[in-house]
């Protein structure tokens, strides 16, 4: 018996990931959090400072 090739490993786990409907929804609810996530990241590095009361008051100002 053979160990299975690079691309027989990545086609593997091509079908199994993508191909299996349980997997791609799992798979697509994992991207859309890790989305979420890293957004809201990203805006309260950006926007952050604004939340503070110093921030406010320099917004409403």
């Amino acid at each position: 018996m053979m160990a299975p090739t690079p691309l027989q490993m990545l086609k593997r786990l091509w079908d199994s990931q993508v191909m299996d409907e349980e997997q791609r929804m799992f798979n697509y609810r994992l991207l859309k959090a890790a989305g979420v996530f890293a957004g809201s990241a990203l805006l309260m590095y950006n926007f952050g400072d604004m939340m503070t009361p110093e921030g406010i008051a320099e917004v409403l100002s």
